[in-house]
């Protein structure tokens, strides 16, 4: 006869209470002081062979506001992943001013490559901004390493991230991300990524930092 331990009886209820306090946090209102990203997102493998994926969240730095995106994946025949949609920021300066939108067509080719226990990824990304905000094309390289791990059956996924955005209005880099986080895969159609963000302005020569959270289903 197999008997079950009580932490592994109740494991299910233990998921179920983490996604539940994750998915509060992401569809919260502004955020309070210091930065803080939370999303909610889902994904779709569509027979054509594409991926549909959809994103909604809230985000605090220099503005408050909250995001919006849709966009299309799909691997090309020569292994890097395409993707190409369209990224909304409403940003919220203070509480006596309106809400400041920030439209944005975004198109990327990401390339991964193992080394040894590793993965690393390379992305190019250029968007085009079309909002109040500021407008212009923009370009979004993003470095990559991460390392899976198995720990107890379950996939935890390390990873260290660097973004910097290059503005080719302003001629030069505007905004550096660094993101040091983990991914931890609870079933095959679930990921929560849990992090911590530097986000440096070059212009002002300042570093705002806080929690990464992030919840992805799937379908």
């Amino acid at each position: 006869m197999t008997y079950k331990t009580p932490f592994l009886n109740h494991y299910r209820y233990i998921q179920l209470a983490i996604l539940i306090t994750l998915t509060v946090l992401c569809t919260s209102s502004f955020a309070g002081d210091g930065m803080q990203f939370n999303t909610l997102s889902a994904s779709k493998q569509l027979d054509s062979g594409h991926t549909l994926v959809g994103v909604v969240g809230t985000i605090q730095e220099e503005f408050q506001g909250k995001i919006a995106s849709v966009f299309v994946a799909k691997k090309t025949d020569f292994g890097a992943v395409f993707k190409t949609g369209y990224f909304g920021y409403f940003a919220k300066q203070g509480k006596d001013t309106g809400i400041q939108e920030d439209h944005r067509l975004r198109a990327s080719l990401t390339y991964s490559t193992k080394l040894g226990d590793w993965v690393l990824k390379h992305r190019s990304r250029v968007e085009y901004r079309m909002g109040e905000l500021s407008g212009g094309f923009r370009y979004r390289p993003a470095f990559t390493a991460m390392q899976p791990i198995k720990l107890n059956n379950q996939t935890l996924i390390p990873y260290a991230e660097l973004e910097p955005f290059y503005d080719f209005k302003d001629d030069h880099l505007t905004i550096s991300l660094l993101t040091l986080g983990v991914k931890w895969m609870p079933t095959k159609n679930l990921v929560i990524n849990a992090g911590y963000m530097d986000i440096y302005l070059n212009k002002a020569n300042t570093h705002t930092t806080g929690p990464v959270l992030g919840l992805h289903f799937k379908l």
